[in-house]
């Protein structure tokens, strides 16, 4: 693809690197953020600046969270015996979707897989 500036380019490609996002759709998010007031543009930038730097994993059960303890961790109306366990926040995000569990969650970060060498740690 040609571009008719090297920043136009450059921002494509960092777009391009996220996934599900091809070269296409990078470009057509870069010309809707150029076509955007300022205020909004910046007010997006700050958002994924302060996500990076004030997320966190809860303490308890690994599952993002902006404070020590997550708010299923934190809930007093979660029943502690039973934990479903989960590889990463979308599961989480998923099973809480559907308002029918109580439990509390214990995220992997990740698949077990003993056949490709991938243990609990």
């Amino acid at each position: 693809m040609n571009f008719s500036s090297k920043l136009l380019e450059q921002a494509v490609a960092e777009f391009g690197r996220l996934p599900g996002v091809g070269q296409k759709s990078a470009l057509r998010l870069v010309l809707h953020l150029l076509r955007q007031p300022e205020a909004d543009v910046t007010r997006f930038t700050e958002s994924l600046t302060h996500l990076k730097q004030h997320i966190r994993y809860c303490s308890v059960c690994h599952n993002l969270s902006d404070l020590e303890l997550c708010h299923t961790c934190q809930s007093p109306k979660r029943d502690q015996s039973l934990i479903c366990v989960v590889e990463d926040t979308r599961d989480v995000m998923a099973i809480e979707n559907t308002n029918q569990y109580q439990g509390v969650f214990h995220v992997l970060g990740g698949l077990i897989s003993p056949m490709d060498g991938i243990g609990p740690s």
